[in-house]
């Protein structure tokens, strides 16, 4: 029976990975301290007020800022921009400056965003899930603006592999 259940999780985690999502960066801000970090697990949830889920695991340094702010931000990459995902999924905010050198603003919540991005959504958090390791977090959308209309990054975990190999 153990190895039905084996089986039966790779069978899962091998059907999961056809789920499509984009790639993000994820911002937040407390106080002088700003962090990012890479998110693709992120999807709307609503239409009215128009707001945002993602999916942050508990461990990120990013996910303490956000639970302390109370804001988050996100950086819709596009296609080309595989580069600036790895970028900021390389290293922790925690001991890193990973927005250093980045050309960025602040969203009017006080959160970086990046300036070279498809668009971009600034966010209050409305409340918060448990989800096994991660923690969901919904945000109202309260500012964002697209800069273009190219194709958004798409998560395609082999992009990633090569690149951080």
């Amino acid at each position: 029976m153990d190895d039905r259940r084996g089986s039966d999780r790779e069978a899962i985690t091998s059907a999961m990975s056809h789920l499509t999502h984009g790639v993000y960066v994820l911002g937040t801000r407390r106080g002088r301290e700003q962090t990012a970090m890479t998110a693709s697990w992120v999807a709307q949830t609503s239409e009215r007020p128009p707001t945002v889920a993602v999916a942050v695991r508990d461990d990120r340094y990013t996910h303490d800022v956000i639970m302390e702010s109370g804001t988050f931000s996100l950086s819709i990459l596009r296609e080309d921009q595989v580069d600036v995902a790895t970028h900021f999924a390389e290293t922790s905010g925690e001991y890193h400056d990973k927005l250093r050198g980045i050309p960025y603003d602040l969203a009017p919540s006080g959160a970086p965003v990046l300036l070279d991005c498809l668009a971009y959504l600034d966010c209050r958090v409305l409340d918060t899930a448990r989800a096994g390791d991660h923690t969901v977090f919904i945000g109202e959308v309260a500012a964002g603006e697209a800069y273009g209309r190219d194709f958004p990054l798409v998560y395609d975990a082999s992009e990633y592999e090569e690149a951080l190999h």
